[in-house]
């Protein structure tokens, strides 16, 4: 039976704006305990039991070690995953998702057939500043943090403030662009306020999910899932057991090739300590790297001939995918007879094993 084995970085939960770890990553192995062992025990300096991303880029001996490690054969696309999400986008694909598609939903018209909810968030992550200018589109998403996370008549009141006033400021061409957000007022508690547990706003859920479903289309028989013990993610255990209700009708949901299988196919999930499991150690590698790539490739830390080593070795064909903004937006995964959206087949899936999330 195949073993996977999860680490994480840049956990913030529903902290999406955090400007400090504005990326997570979540990395995964499926390597057995003698091979992992066999290529994190060379980047081990005396009275260690562990290595660590951070420690060792700091030094040119250690770059050369990461380097080493990054290129070794035994790193493939099928026993090596990693999946990144910035924050932000993560953030702003919420607004899309909760606030503006029930309302596109009420006017008939599916935002999520042909992607349009994924162009729709590229749209809103690179011209939002111009559709409600002066500062005023990252106040709008400093609210709706808010929102998310107080759920409250105070932060609903503010979110609409904050829209009305900025709304003064957009550009005549783009006013009806911005409609939907001046149409949501008075209504978050409707749109919001129906969910009981912030766990739902949280991209570590999301890209766990994300990566599982990778994982099983690796195998067509379940597999055995570790996670590190020490990170955030098990605050999310109750929702990922959910996930993986066992008695639940298998079913695939999605349009087009945008598809997901649910319940996911894990007959264990457990949480491990990474000093006694090498492949944790693995992971962790990987996924501190993946910040460390990703925040250098879209110019927010500067990039050094090692980022540029790093993106030619086999680190790459781990780097699988994620939640990130693209300017490049085509119409895919338009819906097919039968087929129900993501979130629709999601929520139907809870409401048959009794869960609200």
């Amino acid at each position: 039976m195949m073993h996977v084995f999860c680490d994480e970085s840049g956990n913030t939960g529903v902290d999406l704006l955090n400007a400090i770890q504005p990326v997570f990553a979540l990395a995964s192995t499926a390597m057995d305990a003698d091979d992992a062992l066999a290529l994190v025990t060379p980047l081990l300096r005396q009275g260690q039991v562990e290595a660590k991303y951070s420690k060792l880029k700091s030094s040119q001996r250690g770059q050369e070690s990461l380097l080493h490690f990054f290129n070794a054969p035994a790193f493939a696309a099928d026993n090596t995953k990693v999946l990144v999400a910035d924050k932000r986008f993560y953030l702003i694909s919420h607004l899309v998702d909760k606030v503006m598609e029930p309302l596109a939903h009420e006017f008939g018209v599916d935002l999520y057939a042909g992607d349009a909810h994924v162009g729709l968030t590229n749209l809103w992550f690179y011209t939002g500043a111009n559709i409600f200018p002066f500062g005023y589109w990252d106040r709008i998403l400093a609210a709706f943090l808010k929102v998310i996370q107080l759920r409250g008549p105070v932060s609903y009141a503010h979110f609409d403030d904050v829209v009305a006033a900025g709304a003064n400021f957009t550009p005549p061409s783009m006013r009806d662009i911005a409609a939907p957000l001046l149409a949501a007022r008075g209504r978050l508690q409707e749109f919001i306020g129906v969910f009981r547990d912030l766990v739902v706003f949280d991209p570590a859920v999301d890209l766990f999910t994300a990566l599982m479903q990778l994982w099983m289309s690796e195998t067509d028989t379940a597999f055995e899932l570790t996670h590190d013990r020490s990170k955030p993610l098990k605050r999310c255990e109750p929702f990922l057991r959910a996930l993986m209700t066992k008695d639940a009708q298998r079913r695939m949901i999605g349009y087009g090739a945008r598809q997901a299988e649910l319940p996911l196919r894990i007959s264990q999930l457990s949480f491990g300590d990474s000093k006694l499991a090498p492949q944790l150690q693995v992971a962790d590698l990987f996924a501190g790297a993946a910040i460390d790539w990703v925040l250098a490739a879209s110019g927010r830390r500067p990039r050094t001939p090692f980022h540029d080593q790093l993106k030619d070795s086999r680190f790459m064909v781990a780097l699988q995918g994620g939640m990130w903004p693209t300017m490049e937006m085509n119409r895919e995964n338009d819906p097919l007879p039968g087929q129900r959206s993501l979130p629709d087949g999601t929520a139907d899936f809870f409401q048959d094993i009794g869960y609200r999330p």
